[in-house]
């Protein structure tokens, strides 16, 4: 399929998203918790005014913290980082009662104590750490994941990996970008140590962190607070910090090739491994070192926390169709580099300031089969964010937040030859020779044009788009916090959340035409549908399959973008079994092109939580939610609806011998989009239902069901193509020239519905047991599969609303549509040895048969409603074309994941916690179709020879040593 200017933007992005696994202000997230509760007379029930009340624990700078119980009992520490703490409560002259909670970021850990002066007296030094996770005054789903919970399984040791644990959470393409119910993978908000560290043009993840530098990751999946605004999800780290102890970690990773299964597999479906196959095994290796220390430069006052990680990998998908041979592998050389001070001059006062870094680079990133090595891409991407913020906490009913932020990153992109070369061809195709290729492929030109066969879905010759993404941020955002009595407890907060962006995009075509031309792609196709190179055109004669090409000049574009958001929230407790959350947002955003046109959106957002305890002792909790979150600020949209060079398409109109092209459309230039100045704002609609029980000691059992309307997503509205009925052919132009016009907009029909009940149980029933276990059956559908192009999982990128005689197939089951997941986190620990396992079970997601479209030069029409098949053909054409009752549901298969750790640590026998680690990774060799890279979906969707077979598998089963040493 030949390329138009939007698509430019959207295989350059896509790229950057799928590796770096990488709009108003949207969140800052909650970086501590609290502790709340009541103090009563055992006996009586009556409550315990001015009980002295202490907190103390090793996260807590600046020592212990003191209040007294108010008139009805009542206390509540704030802004707590997590961990564990001991609190303390006593009269003067009585022994105290002590006990010892967890506190968790983001969550209330409630704490109601029964006291008595017989009962102090009784009481044992002795605590039982407690964990109550019903969240009593809060409406929202998902959980917390600590380092401590991750240490004990087998992950892929990042952030993205580890949210997939959750109820609700998948990731249909592979990217390392998870969907949130409902959501698309541009729809979540990723937050760390309270900075939006979002990429401002992708939506996406933005940077990597150490993971044995994150101290716990908040995934939030809805029920949200007005202090965060997403239309997916919210993921939400913190960072270790120092303490008054100081501390070592440091680790080594070994995954050898010797240590992966390496399996390759036949093409179909049902195919297994191929036990006679004489080619190269799939290499899957990695390596990890890690070093993280902390502790205190003045007790009590002044923290550090350093942390360094270099690692290397190599990841790659056993051969497929269509070229059947063994890539080379995707490799990665990362660096990550954190530093975070803490600061308390007195106990008033709290300053943080933390510091990342995170270059890497990437070789051979596409890993799809369909094109060999020389036609590979490469990736360079990098950057640094810095984060700084004061808490002053006024009295225990008044504290502030101020913290600012800057980021910058940058992502560059080319063909793996480039940079590698000057002048001069280099070798770089050694894995296709003896495969019949030609010898054009054994040696990458930097003036090679590159060939796509729309037969077979092959690349040729040369890789993509050389460009430079280089995106700015700042941040601030301050807050107050309010609390006190009026018609019941008030819990209030207000904070305002600026963002400012700004996008500088450099894109170039690589190669030069043999007759000079610089820019130039060619979409070829012969009669007989030739696959590999004989179905290539040789633009110098006419000869072989001489169809389609497309030019386009260098370019740049410079985008910038201002949020700015105003969020009000209480957590008000009108009774002792009602408390309501209500919550307003109001949100403005405005993008600016390259010519200086904008687009401002406006968004109001209402919340309203209602909690009831039905038990009235914080045990079982009924909780409803309704809210409207906005999405005012996209550099996306701007970053097409922007004027860009007059590509040009052109048809091949001569014959062997006497080649001649003629211009089929033009796209690109100030004719070739309008922007909507003021859109109505993206937006979802959200209601909540769920039930909670403490069903025994640490332990909770929820069910939860949730709707989600996520309506008038951006997108493209092609304006000017007059299509022929069937929907394949351009029949006219409404302004009489042969160009595509796109009208940027928010359509009221491109929008996406979910539905899904969670059922989960979480449990802490002893340290020596972590379990977490979920089962969600969800649905999800509407004409909304894209985003300007960005997510359509492989398919063709385009929407409804680029061609209207397709419109009516864009309603269906949805990429992301997992009907049934099914998840489990379990771990035991018995004197050092350690048993932990995931397992992560998701059925098959929707993809569709997609047919030639002439205009396109490509496979961008559908037959059927998108998730179906519309059946084989039959010797009537008008019943294969009309014929609902041949349509079927079209579904990769299911896919299950089980990863295995088992370790021990040394620190019974010699005094040292000397961790030996194996971790195994898809225990059982399953080899089901999944794209593990990100570049769309598992089968083949385009209706050739080669439909429905597989084109990547999960990844197989891979041993991982490691030694960790903990001080």
């Amino acid at each position: 399929m030949h390329r138009p200017v939007r698509k430019i933007l959207k295989v350059a992005l896509v790229l950057a998203v799928g590796v770096l696994a990488p709009r108003a202000a949207h969140a800052v997230g909650e970086q501590n918790g609290r502790i709340a509760g009541t103090i009563i007379e055992a006996v009586s029930g009556a409550p315990v005014p001015g009980a002295s009340v202490t907190v103390s624990g090793p996260s807590l700078i600046g020592g212990p913290r003191s209040q007294n119980s108010a008139d009805d009992g009542h206390y509540e520490f704030v802004e707590l980082p997590p961990g564990r703490y001991d609190v303390e409560v006593s009269y003067s002259g009585v022994k105290p009662i002590r006990r010892r909670v967890v506190v968790r970021q983001g969550e209330v850990a409630p704490l109601d104590i029964q006291w008595s002066p017989e009962l102090a007296q009784a009481e044992v030094t002795v605590v039982v750490e407690e964990r109550h996770m019903t969240k009593p005054d809060s409406t929202q789903t998902g959980t917390v994941l600590t380092l401590d919970q991750e240490s004990r399984v087998a992950s892929g040791r990042s952030y993205q990996t580890i949210a997939l644990q959750v109820a609700g959470v998948v990731d249909t393409n592979g990217g390392r970008n998870p969907q949130i119910k409902g959501g698309n993978y541009t729809m979540n908000r990723y937050l760390v140590d309270g900075l939006d560290i979002t990429d401002p043009v992708t939506n996406t993840f933005s940077a990597n962190i150490n993971f044995d530098s994150i101290s716990s990751v908040e995934v939030l999946t809805g029920g949200m607070e007005a202090e965060y605004n997403a239309l997916g999800g919210i993921i939400n780290l913190i960072t270790a910090a120092g303490s008054d102890e100081w501390h070592v970690d440091t680790s080594l990773y070994i995954n050898n090739t010797a240590f992966s299964a390496g399996n390759q597999y036949g093409p179909q479906i049902y195919n297994g491994v191929r036990d006679w196959f004489v080619g190269n095994r799939p290499p899957q290796q990695s390596y990890a070192v890690n070093l993280n220390v902390g502790g205190p430069i003045l007790k009590h006052r002044l923290w550090f926390n350093l942390s360094l990680e270099y690692g290397y990998s190599e990841r790659s998908i056993p051969a497929g169709p269509p070229l059947g041979i063994q890539e080379p592998p995707l490799t990665s050389h990362r660096i990550l580099v954190r530093g975070k001070l803490t600061w308390a001059p007195n106990e008033k006062h709290r300053i943080t300031l933390s510091i990342s870094g995170d270059p890497a680079f990437f070789n051979n990133v596409d890993q799809d089969n369909s094109r060999l090595p020389i036609a590979e891409d490469f990736q360079g991407q990098g950057g640094a964010f810095a984060i700084l913020q004061w808490d002053y906490f006024k009295s225990q009913n008044l504290n502030t937040n101020i913290q600012a932020g800057f980021q910058y990153s940058n992502i560059y992109t080319g063909p793996q030859g480039y940079g590698l070369t000057g002048s001069s061809p280099v070798n770089i195709g050694a894995e296709s020779m003896g495969m019949g290729f030609s010898s054009k492929n054994l040696r990458y030109d930097p003036n090679a044009v590159q060939h796509n066969n729309q037969a077979d879905g092959t690349t040729w010759y040369n890789g993509g788009y050389i460009t430079s993404n280089a995106r700015w941020t700042f941040q601030l955002d301050p807050s107050i916090s309010i609390r006190g009595n009026g018609a019941g407890y008030h819990d209030a907060k207000i904070g305002i959340q600026y963002r400012y962006s700004q996008f500088n995009y450099d894109v170039e075509v690589p190669g030069k035409d043999f007759d000079g031309q610089l820019g130039r792609i060619y979409f070829d196709q012969d009669a007989a549908g030739s696959a590999n190179e004989a179905g290539l055109c040789d633009p110098a004669t006419g000869n072989g399959g001489c169809f389609q090409r497309s030019q386009l000049p260098k370019y740049s574009q410079l985008l910038k973008g201002n949020g700015l958001g105003l969020y009000v929230q209480d957590r008000w407790r009108v009774a002792k079994r009602l408390t309501i959350v209500p919550g307003l947002r109001f949100d403005w955003g405005r993008s600016q092109n390259t010519a200086g046109q904008t687009s401002d959106l406006w968004g109001f957002g209402p919340r309203l939580g209602i909690i009831v305890d039905i038990t009235g002792n914080q045990k079982t909790m009924f909780k409803a939610f309704y809210g409207r979150a906005n999405e005012t600020l996209s550099l996306l949209t701007v970053s097409y609806a922007d004027a860009t060079p007059v590509q040009t398409v052109e048809q091949f109109t001569g014959m062997p011998g006497a080649p001649a092209w003629s211009t089929l459309y033009t796209s690109g230039g100030a004719g070739g989009y309008r922007l909507n100045p003021h859109a109505d704002a993206p937006h979802t609609d959200e209601i909540t239902l769920e039930l909670n029980r403490e069903v025994f000691h640490d332990s909770v059992a929820s069910i939860a069901y949730t709707y989600k309307r996520i309506g008038n997503i951006w997108d493209g509205v092609e304006t000017n193509q007059i299509w022929d009925p069937s929907g394949t052919r351009v029949v006219g132009y409404v302004n009489g020239q042969p160009q595509q016009v796109f009208f940027y907009t928010t359509p009221d029909s491109n929008y996406r519905v979910y539905q899904g009940i969670d059922f989960t149980v979480e449990s802490r029933p002893s340290p020596n047991w972590d379990i977490y276990a979920a089962y969600t059956l969800a649905w999800l559908y509407g004409p909304g599969a894209e985003e300007l192009g960005q997510v359509g999982n492989g398919e063709a990128g385009n929407s409804g609303n680029y061609n209207p005689r397709q419109k009516q197939f864009f309603d269906g089951f949805l990429p992301e549509d997992v009907r049934h997941q099914l998840k489990l986190r379990a771990s035991y620990n018995w004197h050092g040895l350690n048993l932990g396992t995931t397992f992560n079970y998701v059925s098959g997601i929707p993809g569709s048969r997609l047919f030639f479209n002439q205009n396109d030069g490509g496979y961008t029409n559908r037959r059927s409603p998108q998730g179906t098949d519309p059946g084989s053909p039959s010797s009537n054409a008008r019943a294969t074309q009309n014929d609902a009752t041949r349509w079927s549901e079209f579904r990769a298969p299911d896919v299950i994941v089980v990863n295995a750790r088992l370790a021990y640590d040394f620190s019974e026998l010699i005094k040292q916690h000397i961790i030996l680690i194996f971790d195994f990774f898809n225990l059982f060799n399953l080899g089901q179709p999944q794209r593990p890279n990100g570049n769309g979906y598992p089968l083949q969707q385009q209706n050739i020879g080669t439909y429905g077979q597989v084109i990547g598998r999960q990844t197989p089963f891979q041993f991982q040593l490691g030694l960790r040493y903990v001080y």
